[in-house]
């Protein structure tokens, strides 16, 4: 079978995920090192076409590895009933966020310095500036996403339903590329992001099903942009920008396979660890000074917002108590501004 991406898949390979849509988990995805001006063209052109990319070398070994352990320091500074610890799944028992989907928006993680440490890596801001032809940028300031090991932990993800995150009657046409970075490898043993190639071309077929006004919604699994087709498995490494249009259906799953045990003295891990951003520009903004007012704020008070910077959204049901004493740099707070000096 074909697909819009170019892509093949042998019918009998194909698994099913929990709601019967046909998924490629096998086929590594292809990836553009940033580091070389054609190759990100070319994958910036992919994202045009496609609906997603990835872009590889966003972040560096020493990036990727100092991005976890201010992560894990942050989830371990949580109060209790929370006793995370990286290396001891015994303390896994309980975690803050959406089990089902393995997202933590909450205790001000949005607004952590390890949030701000990823966000404020260079290369990110230079590919949505690629992407929007503008370096005013606004950057988003939401959460992370884990999955963990233990196949009998109630916390282990189950996954996400299809859906996109805009909607066809407001807003027809491209407004928002959503990213998250990746810090640990992701395949078929880890699960992660699926996507329906080239489904944001048909994004007006949407229409039928859209009766509300929000930015998302669930696709049902009868409609034809998920029956006439299937989706893949992003297969991703450290470092990797994984970025698709707001429009395209997608989602997140569990692995489809068990990950092999670990080796005598292995000391376990997440299989999953990921950040969440997204940078629109400030000429979106409908009330650019009330947004950035409304900015500031929620980093003062340490609130995690969503994936739209242009606009003003919180997420998560816990927040965090008292001011927050980040120092950001003037690099840092112009990711707040929307300005590029």
């Amino acid at each position: 079978m074909a697909q819009a991406d170019g892509s093949n898949a042998n019918d009998q390979l194909l698994k099913l995920d929990r709601v019967g849509v046909k998924i490629d988990s096998r086929t590594k995805s292809r990836r553009f090192s940033c580091q070389n001006p054609e190759t990100l063209t070319a994958g910036l052109r992919h994202l045009d076409e496609h609906g997603y990319t990835i872009i590889s070398d966003v972040l560096n070994e020493s990036e990727i590895d100092h991005a976890k352990n201010l992560i894990w320091q942050h989830l371990e500074g949580l109060k209790s009933p929370y006793r995370i610890k990286r290396g001891q799944i015994h303390t896994w028992n309980i975690w803050p966020g959406r089990h089902e989907a393995g997202i933590i928006e909450d205790f001000g993680i949005g607004n952590s310095q390890a949030q701000w440490f990823i966000r404020s890596i260079p290369a990110i801001k230079d590919i949505f500036a690629e992407i929007w032809h503008t370096r005013e940028l606004l950057s988003s300031m939401d959460g992370i996403e884990r999955d963990i090991t233990n196949n009998t932990n109630p916390w282990k993800t189950t996954g996400a339903n299809w859906h996109v995150d805009q909607s066809p009657v407001q807003k027809p046409n491209r407004v928002c590329v959503q990213g998250i970075i990746n810090l640990l490898p992701a395949d078929e043993t880890t699960g992660g992001l699926m996507v329906i190639p080239s489904s944001h071309n048909r994004f007006h077929e949407l229409l039928s099903i859209w009766t509300k006004s929000k930015n998302n919604s669930k696709i049902p699994v009868y409609h034809e942009i998920l029956q006439e087709g299937y989706g893949l498995l992003i297969h991703a490494q450290p470092g990797d920008l994984l970025l698709w249009d707001s429009r395209t259906v997608h989602c997140n799953t569990p692995g489809f396979i068990i990950p092999p045990p670990l080796n005598n003295g292995e000391i376990p891990g997440l299989l999953r660890m990921v950040s969440y951003i997204c940078m629109t520009p400030l000429a979106f903004a409908e009330n650019p000074q009330e947004l950035i007012d409304r900015r500031l704020n929620a980093f003062h008070y340490r609130l995690t917002t969503s994936h739209w910077p242009h606009e003003f959204h919180t997420m998560g049901g816990e927040i965090s108590r008292g001011e927050n004493n980040i120092q950001l740099t003037d690099y840092q707070r112009n990711l707040i501004l929307g300005i590029d000096q």
